[in-house]
């Protein structure tokens, strides 16, 4: 005996969420009789807009936002082409800043653990220096003029004119600096800046 469908539920969702709490997935359902016949896949269309803006005009009014759909992870080879890590420290800063998600994050530790040759290597273009004698960046490096070997900090004090964290982090910024060279820095500044204010006489 052929089944006779006697009614159709459709429904939409969508991940919203108020100003400064979580998001959570919306989903409005609607039942629909059958009459005779299927109903076409235009009329299915049509229903599913009319579900969707409803559900967009009852999430608006109710304080909720829609969030930002989930960017898609990039292959290992396109990490390593972007970013050309060589040391742990730089995965966790580009995870920290949100250039990378966790899973591609967890992609470019595998790479940098793993033996020699088994990650898809990055694809240099001609007039660019070898991968392996680039140095380290936290961005992009089609700008970067940061040079192959790490320069002592006193000539980087002296020629960019540092005198604080902050200023070496805006000239790491400009990429005119080295991953290496910023630690060098930071390292540089520590002891000063996390140093206590000396008591005041009297």
């Amino acid at each position: 005996m052929a089944l006779e469908r006697t009614e159709m539920t459709l429904s939409v969702e969508q991940e919203a969420a108020p100003p400064g709490q979580p998001p959570r997935r919306l989903r409005l359902e609607a039942r629909f009789r059958v009459g005779a016949g299927t109903p076409s896949a235009t009329e299915l269309a049509e229903a599913v807009t009319a579900l969707d803006r409803e559900l967009a005009e009852a999430t608006k009014r109710a304080g909720f936002f829609p969030t930002a759909p989930p960017r898609a992870e990039r292959s290992v080879s396109d990490l390593v082409e972007a970013y050309r890590p060589r040391q742990p420290e730089l995965v966790e800063l580009l995870l920290a800043e949100g250039e990378v998600s966790p899973g591609e994050a967890e992609s470019l530790r595998q790479y940098l653990a793993g033996p020699l040759g088994t990650a898809a290597p990055a694809r240099p273009r001609a007039d660019e220096v070898p991968v392996t004698d680039r140095p380290i960046a936290a961005a992009p490096l089609e700008n970067d003029r940061s040079p192959s070997r790490a320069r002592p900090v006193r000539e980087l004090l002296d020629l960019y004119r540092i005198e604080s964290l902050r200023q070496a982090g805006a000239v790491r910024a400009r990429r005119q600096i080295s991953f290496e060279e910023y630690m060098a820095l930071k390292r540089h500044f520590a002891p000063t800046e996390a140093a206590p204010p000396a008591p005041s006489d009297g």
